[in-house]
């Protein structure tokens, strides 16, 4: 058993050597080939394979900072929607309790004015 099994590491040891010496030697045919024709860096495969795995990691990066991003950005919707619930009540609150109501602003085209300007009251009691 200890045989087959040495054997076959044997093998396998064999077959990696040969696929480094294959690779070793298509990166030299292929820096050659693009030397004898006058092909530019560019033009070579080997480059084109390199450049494409960096592009490869770089697309992987900017996917897990997109995924990052998107994730912080529905946190931060959700903290200012529940914040905006949450004045909403407030002021729910305040007008029933009060007997004053807050009027909405006049249009949104408006530009924003500061806070003790752009809040209206308006009295509902009766004298």
């Amino acid at each position: 058993m200890e045989t087959t099994v040495d054997k076959l590491e044997a093998m396998f040891q064999k077959s990696e050597a040969d696929l480094e010496y294959i690779e070793k030697r298509l990166k030299l045919d292929f820096i050659n080939n693009t030397t004898e024709n006058g092909c530019s860096v560019e033009e070579n495969p080997l480059m084109m394979l390199e450049n494409l795995r960096a592009i490869k990691a770089k697309h992987t990066e900017l996917c897990s900072q997109m995924k990052e991003i998107t994730a912080a950005q529905k946190q931060s919707m959700d903290s200012i929607r529940n914040s905006l619930n949450s004045v909403m009540e407030l002021m729910q609150h305040f007008q029933q309790t009060t007997d004053v109501e807050v009027l909405p602003p006049v249009s949104s085209s408006v530009q924003q004015q500061p806070l003790s300007a752009s809040v209206a009251f308006k009295s509902t009691t009766l004298l």
